[in-house]
C-alpha cells in the first residue's frame, strides 16, 4: 500500500466527518433565518431558514461524494493500457502506476472540497454574528482557487515522481 492510497482514503473520509461535525455546530449557532447575501453596507438583504441551508447542504454534500466515488469505480474499471493519453505523455511509466495515481488523484478531490466547504460554513456563522461582521474574507475565493490548483498540479507532478519501467532499460 502506497502513502498516497493511504492518504487519499483517509483524508477523505477524515475531512468528511469532521464537515458532517463542522455542519452540526454551524447549524446550531446560525441564527434563523440566517443572511446568505449581503449588500454594499454588510448587512444581510437575502435570508434564508437555516433548516433549509442544513437540509441542502447535507443533500449536496451526499450527491456530490456519491457522485465522486462512482466516478472513481468507473475508472478503477477501465484497463491500464486505456489511459492512452497520460501513458503516451509518460512513455516510461508503468501504465498499472499511472491508472492508481489518477485513482488516488480522484479520491483526493473531495478532500479539497470538504475542507472549502468547512471554511465556507466557518465563515457564514461569522458573517452571521454582530460582533465579526466587518472582518475582510476576500481571501476566500483566493484560497479555493488555490485548493483546487494543488489538487490539479497534484497528478502531473506525482506522475513525474513515478518509477521508471523497467521494460524500457
Amino acid at each position: 500500500m502506497s502513502i498516497d492510497y493511504f492518504l487519499s482514503r483517509v483524508l477523505r473520509i477524515f475531512t468528511l466527518i469532521s464537515l458532517g461535525i463542522t455542519l452540526l455546530f454551524i447549524y446550531r449557532g446560525l441564527p434563523d433565518p440566517v443572511a446568505v447575501h449581503f449588500g454594499e453596507t454588510g448587512r444581510g438583504d437575502g435570508f434564508l431558514p437555516k433548516d433549509e441551508i442544513f437540509y441542502l447542504l447535507a443533500g449536496v454534500i451526499s450527491i456530490f461524494n456519491i457522485l465522486i466515488l462512482l466516478l472513481i469505480k468507473t475508472v478503477e474499471k477501465v484497463p491500464a493500457f486505456n489511459f492512452g493519453f497520460l501513458n503516451q505523455l509518460f512513455l516510461d511509466k508503468v501504465p498499472e502506476n499511472i491508472k492508481k495515481t489518477c485513482i488516488d488523484w480522484l479520491h483526493f478531490l473531495p478532500t479539497g472540497i470538504h475542507i472549502y466547504l468547512i471554511i465556507i460554513l466557518r465563515t457564514l456563522l461569522l458573517l452571521n454574528d454582530e460582533r465579526t461582521r466587518n472582518q475582510d474574507f476576500s481571501y476566500l475565493p483566493l484560497l479555493g482557487i488555490c485548493i483546487a490548483l494543488v489538487w490539479l498540479i497534484y497528478l502531473p507532478a506525482r506522475l513525474l515522481s513515478l518509477p521508471k519501467s523497467d521494460s524500457l532499460e
